[in-house]
């Protein structure tokens, strides 16, 4: 096969700069693992929605084109209009092979426009909120030309039951193993996330209060911020937790990872995801978690699911007093991810 294709990525944010590490951590992991593998394959990246300045540039010898459109309605047309005249320059630069788009919104929109006067492949990878019936693209996957990857079994299900197509691959985010520092696992309980309703931190709040009865000195962090923080942080005030959660605000992912290392069980009480790459984070990090049937989600000696508020309190509660394993578990290997992509590329 030629390795020497040229991929073109539409997404509708990229790290502004090679420290910009909380922006979509795991395309940037997946893009940089794959560029060590495949470096003959050319990758241009469109990012219609951030960084929020029109200046081209290069990320870890990856070249990136910005289009600032910041989420305003008032600019979607003429970012639309702007990636597809871009994407003509750079097709007419250098021949585009694949359009991967990420998300399955504007950017596949624009991505089957594309593929269609590029007479090239077109992959759009599902991630998340975008498989939800009040997502307006989802109307794109008749068209039957778009191979769809799905993050997760679970994912897969929601988009057929959406629409009644089942995707044509299920590829997670890899991850790679991590080096360790043998720190003391000093932290019960660990949270990591945005800070918004859907995420559900405020079980984790209850969760604390109740097992604080029986465990007086609770440690516990919460990693992330949002709109719901203020009201989180009320909550456990009135919960009287205060001193048994910690807020840390948004952390890098080295910290994020320095604290995991330092953790017993990964809390995840989001009602809903798409993937959960922070799942693959916590296993190759050593922890044990506890989460709902979402996402990533399955069967694990280190994984516990729970059905409910309540099955979810008193796998906690068990867990806290169980003697636990922080042996680092990949399951989710960034090979693997590496070369499912590379054959649908058409590389191997």
């Amino acid at each position: 096969m030629n390795s020497a294709k040229h991929i073109l990525f539409l997404v509708p944010g990229f790290p502004a700069d090679e420290n910009d590490f909380n922006c979509i951590p795991p395309l940037q992991e997946f893009l940089l693992a794959f560029k060590s593998s495949y470096s003959s394959a050319k990758i241009s990246v469109i990012a219609f929605q951030y960084p929020y300045e029109l200046k081209d540039y290069i990320w870890n010898g990856i070249k990136i084109y910005p289009l600032s459109g910041k989420n305003l309605i008032i600019k979607k047309l003429l970012v639309w209009l702007n990636a597809i005249r871009l994407a003509i320059y750079i097709h007419k630069s250098n021949p585009v092979d694949v359009i991967h788009s990420l998300w399955f919104g504007e950017c596949a929109m624009i991505g089957n426009i594309l593929s269609k006067k590029f007479n090239c492949s077109q992959i759009s990878t599902l991630m998340g909120q975008d498989v939800k019936d009040s997502n307006r693209y989802l109307r794109l996957s008749k068209n039957g030309t778009i191979r769809i990857v799905a993050l997760s079994q679970n994912q897969s299900k929601q988009f057929f039951h959406l629409t009644n197509r089942i995707p044509d691959e299920i590829i997670h985010w890899g991850i790679d193993d991590q080096n360790f520092k043998n720190a003391e696992r000093d932290i019960d309980l660990l949270a990591v996330g945005s800070l918004i309703p859907l995420k559900n931190y405020s079980l984790f709040i209850r969760l604390i209060a109740e097992l604080k009865n029986t465990n007086f000195n609770l440690k516990c962090k919460l990693v992330g911020t949002g709109p719901e923080l203020e009201k989180l942080k009320a909550l456990a005030k009135k919960k009287g937790i205060s001193e048994n959660i910690e807020f840390t605000g948004l952390l890098s992912r080295t910290e994020i990872f320095e604290l995991m290392q330092r953790s017993k069980i990964f809390i995840h009480p989001s009602t809903f995801e798409g993937s959960g790459y922070v799942f693959a984070e916590a296993l190759v990090n050593g922890m044990n978690i506890v989460s709902f049937n979402v996402g990533y989600a399955q069967k694990h000696p280190k994984w516990f699911i729970a059905n409910d508020e309540s099955e979810f309190k008193k796998i906690t509660k068990r867990l806290l007093s169980a003697e636990l394993e922080f042996n680092p578990v990949n399951i989710f290997p960034m090979r693997d991810t590496i070369n499912k992509y590379a054959s649908i590329y058409g590389l191997n």
